[in-house]
């Protein structure tokens, strides 16, 4: 059995997607990657293919109609066959130094999730930003929920610093909605449900690019779909009672996730200042209070950053709208 699977979605990656491929090639025999080509109109798909005859004991490549990053996500777990999957988009790459540490240190480690830092990686002249979590989790031990500290305010679990076990996805059952943007944040959070044992490494693993103009993750991109991050803060608010967790620690750090969600959602509704915006904001909040009641009172409450981003009236919009850029200063995340 390979060690682990990466899960590469592709939508007209031409122009990048070798720089990825290549730097999780020297995972040789322990890992497969598995190239999803979703619906590509430019010569991804060739790409694919190249690298699938070229090394055919570890690229497998599936081609599909075009149904978002979350079906390549979905497809892509159907197909693993690692102990390990982990998701890297096409335009990110790992670095080869902690690659190797990793290749090393994943044939002794069982836990439900690997943890690993991850570079904010820019183009235009910025000092790239490393998150790391070295004063949250134990270093290279096994631990669990209660052996945890506190998270500062700019670290979070994203999909780029997580790698869940195989068993474990089955066992979440992970669905991810089509054609959506925004739903590796409701990944890394349906995941998190299941964990009991936490692997963390002290490995700047992983880049994350910033710098394309056509990035999901640019602001004028933000704006303009969200209506998807409203959908993901719907399904993320309301999957799930968090009250029926025994851990407390465990139900912390997933509440501090679906708020962070939940005030991307109210942050991006009311950044677009007009009518529609304002329309899914109110549809947003309405679809969590029917659904989830417990969690609506939670994400409202001022303890957490979803209450804060979703204060009510024209000031409360304004709020938003300042807490956005003052974390966008803090966290250069687009």
């Amino acid at each position: 059995m390979k060690d682990i699977s990466f899960i590469v979605p592709c939508y007209n990656s031409q122009d990048y997607m070798e720089h990825c491929i290549d730097s999780l090639l020297p995972g040789g025999d322990q890992v497969e990657i598995i190239i999803i080509d979703d619906g590509s109109k430019d010569n991804t798909a060739k790409i694919a293919d190249k690298y699938a005859k070229k090394y055919p004991k570890i690229v497998k490549v599936r081609h599909q109609e075009n149904g978002g990053h979350g079906e390549g996500i979905n497809q892509g777990i159907k197909m693993a066959e690692g102990r390990y999957v982990k998701v890297v988009d096409s335009d990110d790459w790992v670095d080869e130094k902690a690659y190797k540490t990793l290749l090393k240190k994943i044939t002794k480690i069982n836990s439900d999730v690997v943890i690993t830092n991850y570079v904010y990686t820019y183009t235009d002249g910025r000092t790239n930003q490393v998150i790391d979590f070295s004063n949250v989790f134990p270093d290279n031990i096994e631990s669990i929920w209660k052996d945890i500290k506190k998270f500062k305010t700019h670290q979070f679990l994203m999909i780029h610093s997580v790698m869940f076990k195989k068993e474990l996805l089955d066992e979440a059952k992970i669905d991810l909605p089509l054609k959506t943007f925004y739903e590796d944040n409701l990944y890394v959070y349906l995941g998190l449900r299941y964990v009991k044992t936490i692997y963390y490494m002290n490995l700047n693993l992983y880049n994350y690019f910033i710098g394309r103009p056509d990035q999901s993750v640019q602001e004028a991109s933000l704006i303009k779909r969200n209506s998807h991050q409203a959908l993901i803060s719907t399904l993320t608010a309301t999957v799930y009672n968090l009250d029926e967790l025994e851990d407390k620690k465990q139900k912390k750090a997933m509440l501090r996730h679906c708020a962070m969600v939940v005030s991307l959602g109210s942050t991006f509704t009311r950044l677009a200042k007009n009518k529609e915006g304002n329309e899914l904001y109110k549809k947003m909040w309405k679809e969590i209070k029917e659904k989830n009641p417990t969690m609506y009172k939670k994400m409202r409450s001022l303890t957490n950053m979803s209450g804060w981003a979703s204060l009510p009236g024209p000031l409360g919009a304004a709020l938003t709208r300042v807490g956005y850029r003052i974390a966008h200063k803090i966290v250069k995340f687009n």
